[in-house]
Parts: structure tokens; C-alpha cells; sequence
């Protein structure tokens, strides 16, 4: 008989309750600090600009200074009747330098911190229709919930039965959506941390088109991606503090 320990997950998520609900909508409606009727010219900016920063440009050419060899004067200034040379690495030889050649380049286009706070907010405004409040249960504690799901292995079809458990209770048509649409869950640091090492972790790993993202981590790539968005009421709070939290926020 096997008789290796089990371990169980500490935490995983669960439908958010109606008071949680209510919390995530109302900060998403009323804390984004501008009128609802302002154009979305700034999302489609601050994502092409968000796009700009994943460019890189590797191709290279060397310059003149740069291909080996070439140090010594050809031949001397004058008294040959040729033209004057003083390498034999100049762009006119073969084998020399190129001239305004390529080189790798890092773009960087600049945005203003304001301009992506309003394009960060419209868009979670733009959004609330797919946005579903969840949050985190702790399997330690003794409660009603936790005596039929009290034992998850970290397989994926356990960790689908959980989302599906969620999506179901916010009634949402769940056929072929696990896996086909892009789910996003977005998380605190803290309950990242809370999360990190369970068996649910292990268990959303091979889910396809599943991101479990920290708040302080999100962008707006992971918003306009995602077909439904998990957020615990922590994080929505992180998102529209007053504070300019999302200074913070890795564009």
C-alpha cells in the first residue's frame, strides 16, 4: 500500500460574494476620476507605443573604425597618380565599412505617465462587462465549502472544475471556453504569494490561453487579450487607487 503524504493546496479561488461584487464594480465605475464619454484614442496609442517597446532591431553593419585591419596608407599621398587613400577599409573599397548602415536599436517611445493612467482606466471601464469579481479560499479553514473540495490534486482537469465553478456561478456559457478564450486572473502581490507553490498553481500551468498575472504586472496588452477577466477586490482596489499606484505598473 502507497503510503506517501498528500498534500492539499492552502488556497484557490472561488466566485467572489455579492458584497465583493458590488466593491469591484463600484470601483470601476466611480473611482476612474474622468467623464465616460472621453475617446479610446489613448488606449490605441499607449498600446502601439506598448508594442514599440517589444521592437528590436538586430541587424548591424560596421563602420569603417570598426572592420579589422586597414591601418597603414595604402600607398603615399602623392607622386603615383591615384587618387589620395588612407585605409583600405573606406566604404569605397571592397571589404571596407558601410555608410549609414544599420544598427541595433532599442526603441523606447516616451508616454506620459497621465496619458497611460487615463488610457489604463478607460479601458477597465471599457472592460466591465467581462470583469468577474473572485477571490481566494483558504482550504485550511473548517467550513461547509470545504468538505466537498477539500482535496485538489494538481492535475489540469481539477484546476478546469474550479473555473468552471466560477464562470457557472456568474452565469456565463461555459461549453469550450476553458482552453479556446483567453482568461486572465489577475492577482495581488500578496496573494501571489499566498498562491504561489499550491497544487491550483501547478494545476492552471497546462491551461492554454489561462494567465495568472499580479496586479502590479499588468498591461494593456493583458486587458484588450483577454475574452474574461478574474480579479480579486484587492487588486481592482490596487488598480484605481487615487495615489497613482499604477506608477508602479510595468508598461
Amino acid at each position: 500500500m502507497n503510503n506517501k503524504n498528500i498534500t492539499t493546496p492552502n488556497y484557490w479561488i472561488i466566485a467572489g460574494s455579492p458584497i465583493e461584487k458590488e466593491f469591484v464594480l463600484r470601483r470601476l465605475d466611480c473611482r476612474l476620476g474622468f467623464s465616460k464619454t472621453n475617446p479610446d484614442y489613448l488606449i490605441h496609442k499607449a498600446f502601439c507605443l506598448y508594442r514599440k517597446t517589444k521592437w528590436i532591431r538586430n541587424a548591424s553593419t560596421k563602420t569603417k573604425s570598426e572592420v579589422s585591419g586597414g591601418g597603414r596608407k595604402p600607398w603615399a599621398q602623392k607622386g603615383r597618380g591615384k587618387a589620395r587613400a588612407g585605409s583600405i577599409r573606406s566604404p569605397l573599397w571592397r571589404g571596407g565599412g558601410v555608410c549609414f548602415g544599420p544598427k541595433p536599436i532599442i526603441y523606447n517611445p516616451k508616454l506620459n505617465n497621465r496619458e497611460y493612467d487615463h488610457a489604463f482606466r478607460t479601458l477597465l471601464f471599457e472592460k466591465q462587462k467581462s470583469i468577474i469579481p473572485i477571490s481566494l479560499f483558504d482550504a485550511s479553514k473548517d467550513s461547509n465549502l470545504a468538505k466537498p473540495k477539500s482535496f485538489y490534486p494538481g492535475k489540469t482537469k481539477y484546476a478546469k472544475q474550479i473555473l468552471i465553478d466560477v464562470l457557472e456561478k456568474n452565469n456565463i456559457k461555459i461549453d469550450n471556453l476553458i482552453g479556446n478564450k483567453t482568461l486572465t486572473i489577475i492577482v495581488s502581490a500578496e496573494e501571489f504569494q499566498l498562491l504561489e507553490g499550491t497544487l491550483f498553481l501547478q494545476g492552471i500551468k497546462n491551461i492554454s490561453k489561462l494567465n495568472l498575472v499580479r496586479d502590479n504586472e499588468l498591461t494593456l496588452n493583458h486587458i484588450l487579450r483577454s475574452n474574461y477577466i478574474l480579479i480579486t477586490a484587492y487588486s481592482s482596489y490596487n488598480l484605481t487607487r487615487k495615489d497613482l499606484s499604477w506608477k508602479k505598473i510595468t508598461k
